[in-house]
C-alpha cells in the first residue's frame, strides 16, 4: 500500500516590526533587481545597524511561526519616509533613473542624505505634505499559484495596512521587480515609467527593477478598496501622543505583555507603568468618557481593561500612532 507524503504543518503567519535579530535573515531575502553585490550589501547591512532606530523607517516582516528559527521570515518590506529635497533630487514625481532604491541607500551610507526626525515628520503630516518610498519588499517564494505564498501575499496586504495607514499622505512610491508587477498592480498601485526604461530590456527579467505609485490626486479618483488607495484616508488625531506614547502603543499592537515591551522601549516595570499613566491620563483629559466604567485611579485593577480599550480604539484609528505637527 502507498504511504503518502506527511501533511505540511498547518501555517502561523503573523506580521511584526522588524527587530534587529531579524535584519541578517531579512537581507537573505533581498531581491535580485536592487542590482548590489556582495560588497554592496555589506555597506547596506551597516547602514541598518542605526536606520532600523529611525522614526522615518516603517520596516515589517511576515513570519510563519510553524517553521524552524532562521527559516521563519517568509517576506519583509521597507518603507522610508522622504522629505520633499530628496523626491526632488530624485524626481520621484517624474521620471526618475532606475534602481532609486540603491541610490538611496547609497546616500545614506555616505551621509548625503539624512533621515528625517519626528518633528519633521509631524510637521509635513499635518500638512499634508507626506512621501513614502517603499525601498523594497521582499518574500521568500515567487510562486503566485502556490496557496501558501498566497495566504503569504494576502498577509502582506494587511501588513502594509497596519505599517501605512493613518498618515496624511501626498504620495506614496514603490520600485520593486517586474517578477513583482501583479502583486503591486493587485495593491492598488500605478506603473510609472522611468527616464532610462529601455535600457533595463537587456537585463534578465527577475534583474529589472520597475516603479509604481500613488498619488494623493490618483487616489481621490478611485473607489476604496486596495491597500495602496485606503492608506490616503486620513483624519487628524485626537490625541497628539507624545512620541514615546506612541512608540509604547506601536509595539503594544503586537504584544503587549509587559515582558515583551520593556526591552524594546528599555524602560523599567515602573517607568513602562508610567508611560501607560501618562497616555490614560492624555485620553481622560481630552475625553472624559473614554474609559466609561473603567475611568478611576486604580491602575492595578482596571489597567489591563484601560490597556485594551486603547489598543482597541488606536487600531481602528492609527493617526493616533503617527507624528503629528510640531508637538514632537
Amino acid at each position: 500500500m502507498a504511504r503518502s507524503d506527511p501533511p505540511r504543518a498547518i501555517s502561523r503567519l503573523r506580521h511584526r516590526p522588524v527587530a534587529r535579530r531579524d535584519v541578517d535573515e531579512c537581507f537573505e531575502l533581498l531581491p535580485p533587481w536592487l542590482g548590489v553585490d556582495q560588497q554592496q550589501i555589506a555597506e547596506i547591512r551597516q547602514v541598518w545597524d542605526w536606520l532600523i532606530d529611525e522614526p522615518s523607517l516603517l520596516s515589517g516582516i511576515i513570519e510563519d511561526l510553524a517553521l524552524p528559527p532562521g527559516k521563519r521570515i517568509q517576506a519583509s518590506g521597507v518603507t522610508l519616509i522622504v522629505p520633499r529635497s530628496l523626491v526632488q533630487a530624485l524626481d520621484l514625481d517624474g521620471q526618475p533613473r532606475a534602481f532609486i532604491t540603491r541610490r538611496i541607500y547609497s546616500a545614506l551610507r555616505d551621509g548625503s542624505f539624512k533621515p528625517m526626525t519626528n518633528r519633521e515628520i509631524g510637521i509635513e503630516n499635518a500638512r499634508g505634505d507626506l512621501t513614502m518610498m517603499i525601498l523594497h519588499f521582499s518574500q521568500r517564494d515567487h510562486d503566485i499559484g502556490n496557496p501558501y505564498v498566497q495566504d503569504v501575499i494576502t498577509m502582506a496586504n494587511d501588513t502594509f495596512r497596519t505599517f501605512h495607514d493613518g498618515f496624511n499622505l501626498r504620495a506614496v512610491y514603490y520600485e520593486t521587480g517586474e517578477i513583482n508587477d501583479l502583486v503591486a498592480e493587485a495593491s492598488g498601485f500605478i506603473r510609472r515609467q522611468y527616464a532610462d526604461q529601455a535600457e533595463l530590456q537587456k537585463l534578465p527579467r527577475e534583474h529589472q527593477p520597475a516603479f509604481f505609485g500613488l498619488t494623493r490626486e490618483q487616489a481621490k479618483g478611485l473607489l476604496p478598496g486596495s491597500p495602496a488607495r485606503n492608506c490616503f484616508q486620513n483624519q487628524p488625531p485626537l490625541f497628539t501622543f507624545s512620541a514615546s506614547q506612541r512608540r509604547l502603543l506601536w509595539f503594544a499592537l503586537f504584544d503587549d505583555s509587559d515582558d515583551a515591551l520593556m526591552p524594546l522601549l528599555d524602560v523599567s516595570v515602573h517607568g513602562l507603568k508610567k508611560l501607560w499613566r501618562g497616555i490614560y491620563e492624555r485620553i481622560e483629559d481630552r475625553m472624559p468618557e473614554f474609559f466609561g466604567d473603567t475611568s478611576g485611579s486604580d491602575e492595578g485593577k482596571r489597567g489591563p481593561e484601560k490597556r485594551r480599550q486603547v489598543l482597541a480604539y488606536v487600531r481602528q484609528r492609527p493617526e493616533e500612532l503617527r507624528p503629528w505637527s510640531a508637538t514632537d
